[in-house]
């Protein structure tokens, strides 16, 4: 929209009698939409690097949901070296799952692997829903460099106008590195912290323990609780959590604990603030794009110049601190900014938009697992004889299977979908990836059913 603006203006402003459109006023206007321009793009790209960089985390994220606690027991004590770092992060997020639905007094049903995603997701479309505020403090910082640049030329009158820009863009972009690497070491402080709280042991026989503990507590909940009962318990901390807004409406992002149920499980994290630290990360987007910009602009053609000014050393530490921001430190910064700020503190609209998935998902899965129940029950077979159907076609044990073989074991049990019906329904229910269910899902479904 402002790209927009600035181009009408430009043409109307260039058609108006007594302008002269090549004007030194007109040429900085020119420069500033084409600034804006390139500053749109870095932000896209830096949006869609961070979604690339997280998809293998919301892979594991989603294992970790179907994955039981005791089996996750098994691995810490018996996997060694690789193995087990590869489970660690299965571990994490399994101990901030049992944390988050302590705290809020949520089901074990509660999708915390759709939370999180659909959090990272509403995180993501705001990175390009860039406020005044935020344009205000770009100004402000480009003014910054300008004066900056300014100074450096009179306190060093011989100094070309061109290096001195070039020094204060290396000085800017390695200072922005700096401020990265400080807001990752925050959030991966404040991550630790949560684990803490949630039971993580550095201690391998202690890390099994407090896990049979969890998987015990996980047991006793599934055979009291129904799909049914959790909606309603979802529901309640929906009201309380929109409740406890009207009631505090001045300062909700403040960090509170009203909704946490039990006070030994309250967590401090200092100088914590979900709205301040997502204004923050959002601006580090906006600064390394404007970085990007003004490389763009003000040094990519004069490259080969400062190349025989400076040399390589030079030449390098200006692109070097851009591709650290964007490739190897925004996606864990926002990926920890997600965790903390969605764990330490329910995020209410995510939370409102899960349990209305889940609402429609709860009706579409009743109606499934009824329906196969009946098939079952009618060929008289039992959960482990579908289970022993399943694993036929996954001789390697990996769990799971094709859509399409699915589709054959339910109609071998008489439950009949064509393929393309199936493929729709297996979307809705189940998690896919690429046309493979863990059938676990499946089983679990079933079982939920039974009882």
């Amino acid at each position: 929209m402002i790209l927009g603006l600035i181009g009408l203006g430009l043409k109307l402003a260039k058609e108006a009698p007594g302008v002269n459109g090549g004007s030194a006023a007109m040429t900085a206007f020119q420069v500033a939409d084409l600034t804006i321009f390139i500053l749109a793009l870095a932000l896209i790209l830096q949006t869609v690097c961070i979604f690339l960089r997280l998809r293998k985390h919301n892979l594991r994220a989603d294992r970790a949901e179907l994955l039981s606690t005791d089996a996750l027991a098994d691995a810490v004590a018996s996997l060694t070296g690789s193995r087990a770092r590869d489970a660690q992060e299965l571990v994490h997020l399994r101990l901030l799952r049992h944390l988050f639905l302590a705290r809020f007094d949520l089901p074990q049903l509660f999708p915390f692997a759709k939370y999180l995603r659909q959090a990272q997701n509403n995180q993501i479309t705001h990175m390009i829903d860039v406020g005044a505020p935020m344009w205000a403090l770009l100004l402000v910082v480009a003014w910054g460099l300008e004066g900056i640049t300014d100074i450096l030329q009179h306190s060093e009158p011989n100094l070309p106008r061109r290096r001195s820009l070039v020094i204060v863009l290396v000085g800017f972009a390695w200072a922005l590195l700096a401020l990265h690497v400080a807001v990752l070491v925050y959030f991966r402080s404040s991550v630790q912290q949560l684990l803490k709280a949630a039971g993580m042991a550095a201690d391998p026989p202690t890390m099994e323990s407090h896990l049979r503990v969890i998987a015990g507590q996980e047991a006793r909940a599934w055979t009291q609780e129904d799909a049914g009962q959790a909606l309603l318990a979802m529901q309640r901390v929906q009201e309380k959590y929109e409740t406890t807004q009207l009631r505090e409406h001045g300062r909700r992002d403040e960090n509170k604990d009203s909704l946490v149920s039990d006070a030994a499980l309250r967590v401090e994290i200092r100088w914590f603030s979900r709205k301040y630290w997502h204004f923050l990360v959002m601006l580090l987007l906006m600064l390394n794009g404007f970085y990007f910009a003004l490389v763009v602009q003000c040094a990519a053609y004069q490259i080969g110049i400062v190349y025989e000014d400076s040399g390589l050393a030079e030449v390098l530490a200006i692109p070097l601190p851009l591709a650290l921001n964007t490739l190897i430190l925004q996606p864990p910064i926002f990926r920890n900014l997600v965790l903390v700020s969605s764990i330490f503190c329910v995020d209410g609209t995510t939370l409102n938009e899960v349990v209305n998935h889940f609402r429609e998902i709860v009706e579409l899965r009743s109606e499934f697992a009824a329906n196969l129940c009946d098939c079952m029950q009618a060929r008289m077979l039992s959960v482990d004889d579908l289970q022993a159907e399943l694993e036929v076609y996954d001789p390697s044990r990996s769990g799971a299977i094709e859509t399409e073989k699915m589709r054959l074991v339910l109609r071998r049990c008489g439950f009949h979908l064509s393929s393309f019906r199936f493929n729709g329904v297996a979307r809705l229910l189940f998690e896919v990836s690429e046309m493979r269910i863990e059938y676990i899902q499946l089983l679990k479904l079933v079982a939920l059913a039974r009882k």
